[in-house]
């Protein structure tokens, strides 16, 4: 009997499963879900480390076969774990993420040791009120401003230390554009028009290096398209994963 696939939801930085509570709970009468927690995790400096971490928690779930569903870091968590554990991963999907490595330009050297540096100057508080914000379109940061404040208030307590992990881990990701142009995976890249820090020619770019991939773009999103468009989004998963099954 064909059995439908967990849905795993990994969270970006710096941020928690909070992001997804729209979208899992629009999905939940259908799926299995879970959703891991990074956010606290000081000692992980590798996206590979966040993927054996994962791989720990799933395999302590007896859980089986499943789709991985990463926005931003953790859509790189997502193709480390389904290139190191692939008979777990039935499909991926990228929510504002991307299978390139960190661009190595002076502007985004500059742009991660900034915010390195504002970490460790002004605390973890103050690195949250301007990261959340800058992750919204425009437009949303005027709309959805009580939301906004709502996750800064939700993350600005965070441990600078996992912060810091994070950022490291980012910043030293590999390549994985080359593995997930030869996994035998779906994939689905959901990109923001008004993405900042994905910016939507880089998602372009690697819809145009796998030509299966489905690709969806939200129009009117920054960062945070699960917040920003939740309804789009639930639209634009739903077929995706309805074409996955298990035995």
């Amino acid at each position: 009997m064909l059995k439908r696939p967990t849905l795993v939801f990994l969270h970006g930085h710096p941020l928690s499963p909070v992001i997804w509570d729209f979208l899992a709970s629009a999905l939940s009468d259908d799926y299995a879900i879970i959703k891991p927690d990074f956010s606290r995790l000081t000692d992980h400096t590798s996206i590979d480390a966040y993927a054996d971490e994962l791989q720990g928690q799933l395999s302590s779930s007896e859980m089986g076969a499943c789709v991985l569903i990463g926005h931003s870091m953790g859509g790189y968590i997502a193709l480390a774990a389904a290139e190191k554990y692939p008979d777990r991963v039935k499909g991926i999907v990228l929510v504002n993420s991307t299978a390139f490595a960190d661009p190595d330009t002076d502007q985004q050297r500059q742009k991660r040791e900034e915010a390195k540096q504002k970490l460790e100057t002004e605390g973890g508080h103050a690195f949250v009120e301007k990261a959340i914000p800058a992750m919204f379109s425009e437009q949303h940061r005027q709309s959805l401003a009580d939301t906004i404040q709502q996750l800064v208030d939700a993350h600005k307590n965070l441990p600078e230390a996992a912060m810091l992990a994070g950022l490291q881990a980012i910043r030293t990701r590999p390549d994985r554009s080359d593995f997930l142009k030869n996994a035998d995976l779906p994939v689905l890249i959901i990109a923001g028009r008004e993405d900042k820090a994905i910016p939507f020619e880089r998602s372009e770019e690697l819809k145009q290096k796998l030509p299966s991939a489905e690709f969806v773009v939200l129009e009117q999103s920054g960062h945070l398209g699960m917040i920003e468009e939740p309804e789009q989004l639930v639209l634009a998963i739903k077929p995706f994963l309805e074409k996955i099954t298990v035995d």
